[in-house]
């Protein structure tokens, strides 16, 4: 089962309820991470982690600044409804997906003892797969597997020498199944100089990156919900989460 199936649940449809009232969020999610940005185009937004104790949400620290996309955002495809309205992300775009998403499982290049979500170490011959005419398209390959027929043209390095992707987390998009040429290898990590916007991925401090893979708990069902200021009422959230980000994204 994927985890576009796990979490995306059909939309509640009660009489006298507008649409603005439906909401697709999973019961299942305990915990957050939401970055918000300025605008479509804006390179850089704040990160907070947000727990649900009960049916109240509330913050974990404070704002972390991150960075996203060079150009941005651009529409994801998560587990979000369709039909939002801004740029769609594509292959190549330099936008981060914006949605709501699975925090899928985590990788780096060193052994971890005991972390409480899904975590693999990286060899030499591991990539994740960016050509579109790939029939391994947005999937984590290793090159050395001999049951695996090399069809792709590019594919992103997992063991990099810059360590950028030292911790990693991978995000959900794309992936149920993958849609050729909607992008492709999404992650939060590192950044590779304080302030630096990526070519689609989500990244921040090393020190916050750690704290964030120190928290996230399998069993809560961890989400990323990822947008500009002016998409977060309309992505149907739940009425009290989103009165709380947008209170949190207006300190």
């Amino acid at each position: 089962m994927t985890a576009r199936m796990f979490f995306l649940v059909a939309l509640l449809l009660t009489s006298g309820k507008g649409l603005a009232e439906v909401t697709f969020f999973p019961r299942e999610c305990l915990q957050l991470v939401s970055v918000v940005t300025a605008a479509w185009d804006s390179p850089s937004g704040r990160m907070w982690r947000l727990e649900r104790k009960g049916d109240a949400w509330r913050a974990v620290g404070g704002p972390v600044a991150v960075t996203v996309g060079q150009r941005g955002l651009g529409i994801g495809l998560g587990l979000h409804p369709d039909g939002l309205v801004g740029p769609l992300k594509v292959e190549g775009d330099k936008r981060a997906p914006a949605g709501v998403f699975a925090i899928e499982s985590a990788f780096g290049t060193k052994a971890r003892s005991g972390p409480r979500f899904p975590y693999r170490e990286t060899t030499a011959a591991d990539r994740w797969v960016d050509d579109p005419g790939s029939s391994h398209y947005n999937q984590w390959v290793r090159e050395d597997d001999p049951g695996i027929r090399k069809d792709w043209e590019s594919a992103e390095i997992l063991r990099r020498p810059d360590g950028i992707y030292d911790l990693a987390l991978v995000i959900g998009h794309n992936r149920g199944p993958a849609v050729r040429g909607r992008g492709s290898a999404i992650f939060m990590h590192r950044w590779s100089a304080v302030g630096r916007s990526t070519i689609g991925c989500t990244a921040m401090a090393q020190r916050h990156l750690e704290a964030l893979f120190g928290w996230i708990e399998a069993e809560k069902r961890p989400l990323l919900v990822q947008v500009p200021r002016e998409l977060l009422p309309g992505i149907a959230l739940p009425e009290d989460l989103c009165d709380l980000l947008e209170s949190l994204d207006a300190r």
